[in-house]
Parts: structure tokens; C-alpha cells; sequence
């Protein structure tokens, strides 16, 4: 059953925005998340824009296809601010702790519906297939 996420729980809204930030750092598109899972890419697009209640079976088999547990797809989000210490361990993490922009807005368009237009390495404008 769809409706408006105008309200959407808690536990929706952190499954939602987990999925897509594990699926943009995996560099996996909404398609092939869902055939690495054995879902259908319109269970993933629910999923991310939390149109949907999911089951734990298929909350597991996203949780394998990104290689993460369950529990980390229902950690809440963080939206406070960072101390100079945070910063400090930020910047000697190692790069496989970032998470390329790029991927996330990908990520980000795609759970929306939008469009992603793609570049090829050299910077031009995409090319007709």
C-alpha cells in the first residue's frame, strides 16, 4: 500500500535513506541491487522513497546484496553537527570509509525517480546508445 511520506516512521525513513546510502557506496544502481537481492527494481524504488511496508525477508536479502546486516539498514540517521575531534578522525580515515558525491546524488535521483544522466570519464556530454 502506497501513500504520502509526509509522516513516515522512523524506522521507513532510516531503511529508506540506509538503502540508498549503501547502495551508492557499493556503485550499484537500483537494478542491480534488486537482481543481486532477487527483488524487483520497483520493490527498491518503494523501499527508498518509503512508499511501502517491506518484509524482513526481503529487508535481509538488501541487507546481503550490500554486504551489511540488517541492523545497519535501521540505524538511525545522524543530522548533528560534528566536534573538531570528528573532524580529525574523519581526515585520517582511510578512503574506503567516503562514500563518493557523485554515486550518493545518483543514488539520490534514481530512489527519485529522476533521470541520471551519464558522463563519460573524459567529461563529455553523454553519448547516444
Amino acid at each position: 500500500m502506497e501513500t504520502a511520506n509526509t509522516d513516515r516512521l522512523p524506522a521507513l525513513e532510516a531503511l529508506r535513506v540506509n538503502v540508498i546510502i549503501a547502495r551508492a557506496r557499493a556503485h550499484l544502481s537500483q537494478e542491480h541491487l534488486a537482481n543481486r537481492a532477487g527483488i524487483s527494481r520497483p520493490t527498491v524504488s518503494r523501499i527508498e522513497r518509503a512508499a511501502a511496508d517491506v518484509g524482513i525477508e526481503i529487508v535481509q536479502r538488501i541487507a546481503d546484496a550490500l554486504g551489511i546486516t540488517v541492523a545497519d539498514l535501521f540505524l538511525p540517521t545522524r543530522d548533528d553537527c560534528v566536534d573538531e575531534v570528528e573532524l580529525k578522525a574523519r581526515a585520517a580515515a582511510p578512503d574506503s570509509e567516503f562514500i563518493d558525491a557523485r554515486a550518493v546524488l545518483d543514488a539520490v535521483d534514481e530512489a527519485a525517480g529522476r533521470t541520471i544522466e551519464r558522463y563519460s570519464r573524459a567529461g563529455r556530454p553523454p553519448m547516444a546508445r
